[in-house]
């Protein structure tokens, strides 16, 4: 079962990467698949202000139910078109939902992933795919470890703004830095230093976030003030 469990997540994680950064292009279905529909069902008019706990329960309560439902995620969110109505719905609260329902049954601590994008001097011409093309990048990517101590106490909604938050004013920070602070300072130590900031402001004693673990920072182009 675990096993099962762990190819279901692997691919959910890999869609909703690829959903939410551009990795490639969802393919907008004419009709709506039946895990669709059967997900879209948890969408109440108050389900922001269940608890964490409920919201859980009532997705998947068993291990075969939650099987059942990260194969349904993971179906939706492969599929599922950036102008569809409930595009935040399923990418943001059921992608939070199911990665925490996983690794609770796994015994494992749940993490957020961030990935940041930094663009700048933009180029004349454009990408085969007709993108601006930018002589300035810087890319990161890391993992947020958090934790929900009380998700009776931890609304759907308290959970996603926190979690969103958190990754808004990373971008924002970066977005902030001049090319010279990215290319030429310790940009690694900063945006962890940031991370620790937001972590603190963030956490409640309901639920804690820790600074995050950057794995990946990519840095194309040179900085003009730095090397003048």
């Amino acid at each position: 079962m675990k096993k099962y469990l762990s190819i279901i997540f692997a691919t959910l994680v890999t869609v909703s990467a690829l959903s939410t950064n551009g990795g490639s292009s969802p393919i907008a279905s004419p009709n709506v698949s039946a895990a669709y529909e059967k997900l879209i069902a948890y969408k109440t008019e108050d389900y922001g202000q269940q608890s964490v706990a409920d919201f859980h329960t009532a997705l998947a309560s068993t291990s075969d139910e939650l099987t059942e439902f990260l194969a349904a995620i993971a179906d939706v969110i492969s599929t599922i078109s950036p102008d569809d109505e409930n595009y935040d719905f399923f990418t943001t609260t059921m992608s939070f939902s199911s990665h925490e329902l996983y690794c609770e049954h796994m015994g494992e601590e749940f993490t957020f992933f961030i990935s940041l994008v930094k663009e700048s001097r933009p180029c004349n011409y454009v990408d085969e795919d007709g993108e601006t093309v930018y002589d300035f990048n810087c890319f990161v990517e890391a993992d947020v470890a958090y934790a929900i101590d009380n998700p009776k106490l931890v609304t759907v909604a308290d959970r996603d703004q926190a979690l969103l938050t958190y990754k808004e004013e990373m971008q924002n920070y970066l977005n902030g830095l001049s090319e010279a602070e990215i290319a030429g300072g310790n940009i690694k130590k900063m945006l962890i230093d940031k991370s620790a900031e937001l972590a603190n402001s963030l956490s409640t004693e309901n639920m804690s976030l820790s600074p995050c673990e950057i794995y990946l920072i990519e840095i194309i182009g040179e900085a003009e003030e730095a090397i003048q």
